[in-house]
């Protein structure tokens, strides 16, 4: 029904104007103008509705298309149009903005109107320059008529353009209401789809789910806690049940490293020495049979020794038993020095046998030391490998124990830095999220606070812009009709008394023409003071009309010059009957028939200036009527649109009200679950 009515509105609006420019063809080229600047607007105007109902349709076929459930927003989003995807974006986010309006649509209802009446004043100018023209440019009363009915009836022509801009604003608008209407209807219907189906994607329901994750969060701390309890508690009966299960174990191998060196130190000792009396009785036993022999072979040299020599002596004392005489002493002498010789050299051989036992008693004691020594090194160096492998051995159980309680030290305190690190981070993150709320409330309280004011100011302004409007339009047609009513109104009792001042004049003359030429200057001067106050009636009316009536001053101009010049004919008829006056009497009756058939035309002049007065006053009545209207409609779209400004304002009040509401909902649900963050530390 809207597409119908949208259709038929726009056709009206179009058809008026076409009517009103078809009008304008070969008649009024400036109108046409005009009129051709009102059609492109409004096509403008219709153009900018037509894409904005193009918009409202698509995103009613997106929110009719909407899959259950729907699994991505963004997906759905790229079939929404670009001029109504973030105001949507922000609806289902929880966010009150509003779907975007026309945004030229409200300066081209207007501006059609400005339009109609700047046709209207720039043909209301044209034709009193053509009057002006027509009046200037001819002298003839007939002529002067023909001149201006042509223009006052164009006159009429130059309100078309109020009639296509009015037609034309008033058919935007009702289009614009219509499309207006729509997008209302379409930002109900997907604040019900935000409500059910995109329910998921919006702000205050992540916020909802998120307060229910803290909570059940919340309520399963305290189980956590217990178990965290728990734990610690079997961590500290197992890091007991390690400290006794390795003192008990390092005791142990304590002992048995204290036995197993008694034990080793006892078989190294009786090993030693059992290896020494060995290596003792084998070097006894080893060297025994060497001294024998050597002693037994000393002794059978030496009586081998003690043979031979006996056996030399004996065959010696035997042989020389006879020489025993003469060479007994030399016998004896050499006797008893080979007896020196041998007790010498077997003294020096008991001595290098003494001193070569010596020697091998020396070696052996120093082999023997030698093994005493290598067998002590040996076995300080037993000892000292074992006394290396005992501290390496209960160095390396401490170190074992030392980690082994350094992990559960650090298992203790990871522990300790998680319950901590859980219980910051849930501070933390409802500090965060107390911060947030109370950020989003404040910016909420901002922007609804400036909307106020923009909707508040923007309502001034155009209620203002309005009155200003309608001030202007009451002022230019006071002051018009002001500034017509009193020049009008001189003017034709100027007119009205020139005839009687002639008739006057005439009397005068017809008494008077026996008196002399005194008499005619007299009245040649009355005339140019006539002519003066004339002038300066003119000069007044055209200081009181100004330059916004420069026609009309032009006109009036025009006709004070017209006055003028028969008042100079006629005062040149009159110097020349004067001067003829004392030789002819006979033209006095023609010159008084010349002056009463001038006075006539002259009084026909003013008819029709009075009649021409007359129509542009009918003129400026229409005039009247017609702005009068116009206010009267710029009047009730006024208050049609501060009508729908308090709406927007109602609702948007409304709205706000429910967001507060909803805040504080929030804060007082917030305050619940701080209880249970207090209990977390301890």
């Amino acid at each position: 029904m809207s597409k119908r009515f949208f259709a038929a509105a726009f056709a009206l609006g179009l058809a008026a104007v076409a009517w009103v420019g078809f009008g304008f063809i070969g008649s009024s080229w400036l109108a046409l103008a005009m009129t051709l600047a009102i059609a492109g607007v409004y096509l403008l105007g219709g153009y900018e509705l037509r894409q904005y109902r193009a918009a409202t349709a698509a995103l009613s076929h997106a929110l009719a298309d909407i899959p259950q459930p729907l699994p991505d927003l963004a997906a759905w989003l790229e079939r929404v149009p670009a001029s109504l995807r973030h105001a949507v974006r922000l609806r289902i986010a929880g966010e009150r903005a509003p779907l975007p309006g026309p945004a030229l649509t409200p300066y081209l209802v207007g501006l059609l109107v400005m339009l109609g009446m700047l046709g209207t004043f720039l043909g209301m100018v044209v034709t009193f320059k053509g009057a002006v023209f027509a009046l200037e440019g001819s002298t003839d009363l007939q002529a002067i008529r023909s001149a201006l009915a042509a223009p006052i009836k164009g006159l009429g022509l130059s309100f078309g353009t109020s009639v296509a801009g009015v037609a034309a604003s008033a058919m935007l608008g009702l289009m614009a209401t219509i499309a207006r209407r729509e997008r209302l209807e379409l930002g109900r219907q997907l604040e019900g789809r935000i409500a059910t189906v995109l329910l998921p994607f919006s702000l205050a329901h992540q916020r909802q789910a998120t307060y229910q994750a803290i909570q059940s969060q919340a309520r399963a701390l305290p189980d956590l806690v217990e178990r965290m309890e728990a734990m610690m508690e079997r961590i500290e009966q197992r890091s007991r049940q390690l400290d006794e299960q390795l003192s008990a174990r390092q005791a142990k191998f304590h002992e048995d490293v204290r036995l197993a060196y008694t034990e080793l130190a006892g078989r190294v000792g009786t090993s030693l020495q059992d290896s020494l009396a060995e290596g003792a009785r084998a070097a006894g036993d080893s060297i025994r049979p060497v001294v024998a022999s050597t002693m037994a072979q000393l002794a059978q040299d030496a009586q081998r020794m003690q043979e031979r020599l006996g056996e030399v002596a004996q065959a010696q004392v035997d042989t020389l038993s006879a020489q025993f005489g003469a060479t007994a002493r030399g016998v004896s002498d050499q006797w008893t020095a080979a007896l020196e010789q041998q007790a010498r050299g077997e003294q020096q051989r008991q001595q290098a046998w003494t001193q070569a036992l010596q020697g091998m008693a020396v070696e052996l004691q120093a082999q023997w030391r030698r093994a005493a020594d290598e067998a002590i090194a040996q076995q300080q160096a037993v000892c000292r490998t074992l006394e290396q492998s005992a501290g390496e051995v209960a160095e390396r159980a401490g170190a074992q124990a030392l980690r082994t309680l350094d992990e559960a030290s650090r298992l203790l305190a990871r522990s300790e830095e998680l319950v901590r690190a859980r219980t910051e981070n849930e501070a933390r993150w409802q500090a965060l999220q107390g911060e947030r709320m109370e950020q989003l409330a404040t910016l909420w309280r901002t922007e609804l606070a400036a909307l106020r004011e923009q909707e508040g100011e923007r309502g001034r302004a155009a209620v203002d812009r309005l009155d200003q409007l309608q001030a202007a339009v009451a002022q230019h047609l006071a002051t018009l009709g002001a500034a017509l009513e009193a020049p009008i109104t001189r003017l034709l009792h100027t007119a009205s008394e020139v005839p009687q001042a002639a008739a006057g004049v005439i009397a005068q003359l017809r008494e008077e023409m026996s008196r002399a030429g005194e008499r005619d200057n007299l009245a040649l001067q009355e005339r140019t003071g006539l002519m003066e106050r004339l002038g300066a009636l003119l000069q007044a009316l055209q200081q009181a009309s100004g330059e916004q009536r420069e026609a009309i001053d032009t006109m009036v101009a025009s006709a004070s010059a017209v006055l003028q010049q028969a008042g100079e004919r006629w005062g040149q008829a009159l110097e020349a009957q004067a001067g003829k006056a004392a030789d002819t009497s006979a033209h006095l009756a023609t010159s008084a028939l010349e002056l009463g058939s001038l006075a006539e035309g002259f009084a026909q002049a003013v008819q029709s200036f009075q009649a021409g007065n007359d129509k542009l006053a009918e003129t400026l009545q229409r005039v009247e009527a017609s702005l009068q209207r116009s206010t009267a409609r710029s009047d009730e779209q006024l208050a049609y649109y501060v009508a729908q400004a308090r709406e927007v304002i109602d609702l948007s009040i409304a709205s706000q009200q429910g967001l507060v509401d909803n805040l504080r909902q929030l804060q007082a649900r917030k305050g619940e679950p701080l209880p249970v963050a207090d209990a977390e530390p301890a």
